[in-house]
């Protein structure tokens, strides 16, 4: 009697009737690995083009690397270490206890990343200004070093602020998730041996989190360290910056190639830390892992809670978008209405980000699938190189699809037309450079789902792909739909691709509102602005009421 494999071995040879041996193709394999090589050529091609002749590369390295490494990583880390208390504290206390107010700010805490942090920056850039006679009197004390350093560093800090409160959702999302999935006895006998809900948090709570925390930390790390707009604006040259001075400013795009190759690289051992530091941790699934009973709390306690709750949602999201309601009245009011420029098109570009989303999201649940099966090096390679277009600025991957769809137009394929500025060239690049959000969702999903559940599948004679369609797609469900979402709120929120790749004449509410911040027009452009904001602000109320783990306790 046969017995049904547990693992995924397709290179193991088959006995036909006839007594020959046969080989069933490795078919998982070959998805990750065409699939892979696929969203990977625009990659592939800026470390190709990278190798080239670069004038001004030796004296980059001999000034400027060095500052830009130094002001990427302190500005990293500096983010991050501001995001954890904006995430995390809100994030337990909305999962473990009770106050006014809690099921709507629960949902809120999310709103900040529907705002474009090169948005924010317009509206967080004017703050300095009040501390104008601050510095004034620094110059005159202390010299211009001293005003220098004191300048820097108020930009340097407030940039960290806006950025931290705008990104902090993504620890937010994880560490909600991870807190309303631990087991409530677990809680409970902290509390009984003596620790209040502090105790709780600090002892069992966070480090059991850990895996999610260190998943939205490397999110956040990645935003921050491929932003463009806001370090612009706010003049701190990082990485990112550096790659764009060199680009536009220096004419030298292979230095500037080779800089988006060093990013690649850090983010590589970034997302190999990640995956270290969340080691094989175990999540535990079924009725055991009841969310903790949430704790009343009295009147004084409850109102010290609202205030933890709102004060990263005022700074990353109120404040920014009542400046622009206000400006935007102001716009209107002058104006007498407001009619969108020519060749903007809202509905043709939601529609291409909702398409995009929607292949991305399948083909990463395909693509974690298949890494699970068997944790071979090629595949475990696949999925690091599908996840590092998230780590690079957008424009340079644009040069790599401009560069992968330029060499396919003049191969002059019969029956192919040429795809070079067209919208499934835009949605290509799409797909490459975000890919990352489906695929790590996806891996943690399945994480969670935990491997005996599969193997019970494969024992009774299921093959993979009817154990992923009939117990993994089901219980994927979940994430999938948050990985859809936040990935359709970041398309809509894509600048520098759109701006490089877009076909003549088409807009986006994106591209809109930067051209009109670039004509220094910021009461125009904060109209279009809001409806970016908008229009992300409605599918993260769609993912809260789906995904939130606590509306069956309510």
């Amino acid at each position: 009697m046969p017995t049904a494999s547990t693992g995924d071995r397709p290179s193991l040879p088959l006995t036909a009737r006839d007594g020959s041996r046969r080989f069933r193709p490795d078919r998982w394999g070959a998805l990750v690995t065409v699939g892979g090589a696929v969203l990977s050529l625009p990659l592939v091609a800026v470390l190709l083009r990278a190798g080239g002749e670069s004038p001004a590369w030796e004296s980059l390295v001999g000034n400027l690397l060095g500052g830009y490494i130094a002001t990427t990583v302190g500005l990293v880390v500096l983010v991050v270490a501001l995001a954890l208390p904006l995430g995390v504290l809100p994030a337990w206390l909305v999962s473990t206890c009770d106050f006014p107010g809690r099921r709507l700010l629960s949902w809120m805490l999310v709103l900040p990343l529907a705002l474009p942090t090169y948005v924010a920056a317009f509206v967080f850039y004017r703050l300095p200004e009040a501390a104008i006679p601050a510095l004034v009197r620094i110059r005159t004390e202390h010299g211009a070093d001293a005003f220098l350093t004191a300048e820097f560093a108020l930009r340097f800090g407030l940039l960290a602020l806006m950025l931290a409160a705008v990104l902090y959702p993504y620890l937010y999302l994880a560490a909600r998730s991870a807190f309303s999935r631990q087991c409530r006895s677990q809680i409970e006998s902290a509390r009984l041996l003596g620790d209040g809900i502090a105790g709780a948090f600090f002892r069992v709570a966070l480090p059991a989190a850990r895996p999610a925390l260190v998943a939205g930390g490397a999110f956040v790390a990645m935003e921050v360290a491929n932003d463009y707009g806001a370090v612009h604006f706010f003049g701190v040259t990082t990485l990112s910056a550096g790659i764009f001075r060199t680009w536009f400013g220096s004419g030298d795009l292979v230095a500037a190639l080779r800089l988006a190759a060093l990013m690649m690289a850090t983010m590589l051992v970034l997302l190999a830390l990640e995956r270290l530091l969340r080691g094989r941790a175990q999540y535990l699934t079924g009725s055991q892992a009841t969310p903790p009973a949430r704790r009343r709390l009295p009147a004084g306690k409850a109102t010290l809670a609202v205030l933890v709750c709102l004060v990263p949602l005022a700074i990353g999201f109120l404040y920014p978008v009542g400046c622009l309601a206000h400006w935007a009245w102001l716009h209107v009011s002058a104006e007498g209405g407001f009619a969108l420029p020519a060749g903007l098109r809202p509905v043709p570009a939601l529609g291409l980000a909702a398409a995009t989303t929607l292949f991305a999201t399948v083909f990463a649940a395909l693509v974690a699938y298949a890494a699970r099966l068997r944790q071979t090096l090629p595949r475990r390679a696949a999925g690091g190189l599908l996840a590092l277009g998230y780590a690079i600025p957008g424009a340079v991957v644009a040069v790599g699809v401009l560069s992968v769809t330029g060499f396919i137009d003049r191969l002059h394929l019969p029956l192919l037309p040429l795809i070079g500025g067209t919208l499934p060239a835009l949605a290509f690049a799409y797909a490459a450079r975000y890919f990352a959000i489906p695929l790590k969702l996806a891996e943690a999903g399945l994480e969670q789902i935990g491997r005996p559940v599969e193997e019970a599948s494969r024992v009774l004679g299921a093959p993979p792909g009817r154990t992923f369609l009939a117990i993994s797609l089901p219980l994927l469900r979940g994430p999938l739909i948050a990985a859809a979402i936040l990935l359709f709120v970041d398309l809509i929120k894509e600048l520098p691709l759109t701006l490089i790749l877009r076909p003549a004449g088409f807009e986006t509410l994106a591209t809109t509102a930067f051209s009109l911040a670039s004509e220094a027009r910021l009461q125009a452009c904060a109209v279009p602005s809001l409806l970016v904001i908008a229009a992300g602000v409605v599918p993260l109320f769609l993912l809260e009421k789906r995904l939130s783990p606590s509306r069956r306790h309510d």
